[in-house]
This record gives structure tokens, C-alpha cells and sequence, in this order.
């Protein structure tokens, strides 16, 4: 997804053309770092509200069943939606702090 936002992030005039040069270091402009943030929150976001979100949670779902712990999608999900909410709460307190 990275590339593809610094595309966008060009597209749309935020930056100059030579961000999208994979070896590319210098700093990005700073009004485009909650892009950035926001993408990697939201990724996070998935794996942590559902079963299926993230790979490790099927893995992890799979090892528990070897061992004779059958975690259904709904026991999952009442300690998962609590923990999505937090962490909802606390990247928007922090998105909204460091960047308004």
C-alpha cells in the first residue's frame, strides 16, 4: 500500500516525483504524514476486530484447535470488539493530537 499512496500522494500534487524512486530517502512533507498513519492504523485495525482480519489470527485460531481450545468466531469477537474500539479511541486521540 505504500507505493501506492506515494502515488497518489503525487498525483495530487502533495509531493514531487522523486518519493516514488524506490531508493528514495529523504523526508516526506509533513502535511502527508497522517496519510501514512491512518494507513498503518487501518491495516492494524482489520487484523485485530476479526477472526479473519490477519492471517496470525487464522494460525492462531488453527494451533489452539490442535490442542483441543475450539475458539469460535463469536468468542473471538467479544474480546476483540472491545479491543478495536480501544484502539480506535486511542489512535483518533492520538492522530488528533499530533497532527491538529
Amino acid at each position: 500500500m505504500v507505493p501506492l499512496l506515494k502515488e497518489y500522494i503525487v498525483n495530487v500534487g502533495l509531493s514531487p516525483t522523486d518519493i516514488l524512486d524506490p531508493n528514495f530517502t529523504g523526508n516526506l512533507p509533513p502535511e502527508v504524514l497522517p496519510l501514512f498513519y491512518a494507513m498503518m492504523y487501518g491495516a492494524t485495525l482489520g487484523g485485530n476486530g476479526t477472526l479473519v482480519g490477519a492471517s496470525s489470527n487464522i494460525v492462531a485460531i488453527g494451533i489452539a484447535e490442535q490442542h483441543g481450545k475450539r475458539i469460535s468466531f463469536q468468542t473471538f469477537l467479544q474480546y476483540s470488539v472491545p479491543i478495536t474500539a480501544l484502539q480506535l479511541i486511542v489512535v483518533s486521540l492520538y492522530v488528533l493530537i499530533r497532527f491538529f
